[in-house]
């Protein structure tokens, strides 16, 4: 059951009187993906006894006189996965805290640079946990947040939806994609049509990528940055423009990667799916959109295997399509990660061997070793999959929580 405003008594948008129970106000999330993971997550804390009452995230000040209402009944912690894209300050989620004076749990499962963190918050109301370990390290040891340091929590699968189906045809034996072009993000965009050489500077600094696809493009971006301004590079992250121009920077490689891998790994019998600009660059390999959910678990059981290619802001952590797909019993072709190895049995790829099991092959390791795309898809026909570690699932990332 979800807890509306309308269905509550004693009246509108209050909690129920309850003696010694915690209560969470959650922030509906928008998006493809992460409210999923919401609803999870809300099912989760109310299996551990929490009272929680879900509302969309305040977009506008005059908002706040009906959230301070809210706060009357005394909720113990607002719940919220990232933050919103769009909102009217950049003072808006401090001005909200305020008004609250309550913490606020924020679990990032994207880059928190994007949305404009750490300055956008207020270190003494809000508990930060991070999906990714490298991000959460990084921000501890360059003390740009002042707050209670961040903790790790990596994303999980839900086991009520993602689960092998006995029975089901292989649709697309030379793998699955399921992906945007890009996700957009105003702030960074912005940022790009601004800069009039900054596509120039993609085109640069993707030929040197592309030949070690492993390295970390922020790093990358750092030394490109600091041969062109000859500044060093222990002055540059606590430059704000210097940060912004590196997220920007980040985020345009990403979207180039994603495209030239996808277009290059499948063979014709794969699947590309997702937003209509795949069309255009995958021609009839694209076969669509799928919602997630059902449909999403009924198509990564027919793939033959499915691709994770993770978005640049990630440093380490781990996509949803990941453990998703993992729960589904299919082999998952990805990029290392050193976070890899704390749920899954990874294995490397080798051309032109017997293998057993595999779950894992690594990417630019296969792409490099097999040569041919057709030849890669075609060798997955045979390989079976090692399984995830028992249940990585959401129930108790609610109780870290």
């Amino acid at each position: 059951m979800v807890f509306e405003p309308q269905a509550l008594a004693p009246g509108p948008g209050k909690f129920l009187a309850t003696q010694n129970r915690i209560r969470i106000l959650a922030f509906r999330p928008d998006g493809l993906v992460i409210p999923y993971i919401h609803a999870s997550m809300v099912r989760a804390f109310r299996t551990l006894g929490i009272e929680v009452l879900e509302l969309p995230f305040p977009q506008r000040e005059e908002n706040l006189p009906e959230l301070k209402s809210l706060a009357s009944g005394k909720p113990t912690a607002i719940f919220t996965l990232d933050l919103p894209l769009y909102l009217p300050s950049e003072n808006s989620v401090k001005n909200i805290q305020e008004t609250l004076q309550i913490p606020w749990v924020i679990w990032f499962v994207d880059d928190p640079e994007g949305y404009g963190f750490p300055e956008c918050c207020n270190p003494a109301r809000t508990v930060l946990f991070c999906w990714d370990r490298e991000i959460t390290n990084q921000m501890c040891l360059q003390g740009s947040w002042k707050g209670i340091p961040p903790i790790h929590l990596p994303l999980a699968s839900d086991p009520e939806l993602f689960y092998p189906q006995a029975g089901l045809s292989l649709l697309f034996p030379q793998g699955v994609f399921v992906g945007s072009t890009a996700h957009s993000n105003p702030m960074l965009d912005k940022a790009i049509r601004n800069d009039p050489g900054f596509l120039n500077d993609v085109a640069n600094l993707w030929e040197i990528w592309k030949r070690d696809l492993s390295r970390f493009p922020h790093r990358l971006a750092r030394e490109y940055l600091e041969k062109r301004t000859g500044k060093g590079l222990e002055s540059l992250p606590h430059d704000p423009l210097t940060r912004l121009w590196i997220q920007a920077m980040v985020y345009a490689l990403g979207i180039r990667k994603r495209r030239e891998l996808v277009s290059r790994i499948f063979g014709e019998e794969g699947g590309v799916f997702g937003d209509k600009g795949w069309h255009e660059i995958t021609a009839d390999l694209y076969r669509g959109k799928v919602a997630y959910g059902d449909d999403l678990r009924r198509l990564y059981n027919g793939g033959g295997f499915i691709l994770d290619i993770r978005q640049p802001q990630a440093r380490t952590g781990l996509t949803q399509r990941m453990f998703d797909a993992s729960a589904c019993g299919r082999p998952v072709l990805t990029e290392f990660s050193p976070e890899i190895e704390s749920f899954f049995d990874p294995q490397p790829w080798k051309e032109g061997t017997e293998q057993g099991p595999m779950s894992l092959p690594f990417i630019p390791t296969a792409i490099g070793q097999s040569g041919s795309s057709k030849l890669f898809s075609d060798s997955f026909r045979a390989l079976g999959h090692s399984p995830a570690s028992p249940d990585p699932s959401l129930p108790p990332r609610g109780g870290k929580l």
